[in-house]
């Protein structure tokens, strides 16, 4: 039988690219540049998100301690609408 499959296919070029002009100090310059203003930004906290955290479960607590008068109040509203 023939191994039509297992043959050597023709494997497309690579890119090269050689710079007609290259200045080193410019280089370097860009480089040094690019590490300051790097240096400036400053890093992003998660503490938005820590208190976002903290205000849901206080606010979970507050409902567990008052559930019974939520239920009640929820209850005379429900009534005030559908009639009880």
């Amino acid at each position: 039988m023939l191994n039509v499959f297992s043959r050597q296919r023709a494997k497309p070029r690579r890119f090269h690219y050689e710079p007609r002009f290259h200045d080193p100090t410019k280089d370097e310059r860009l480089k040094r540049r690019m590490r300051v203003g790097r240096n400036r930004v400053r890093p992003k906290t998660k503490q938005p998100a820590f208190i976002a955290v903290g205000l849901g479960l206080l606010l979970a607590f507050y409902l567990y301690l008052h559930i019974d008068t939520l239920v009640e109040r929820t209850a005379a509203f429900g009534g005030f609408f559908f009639g009880g």
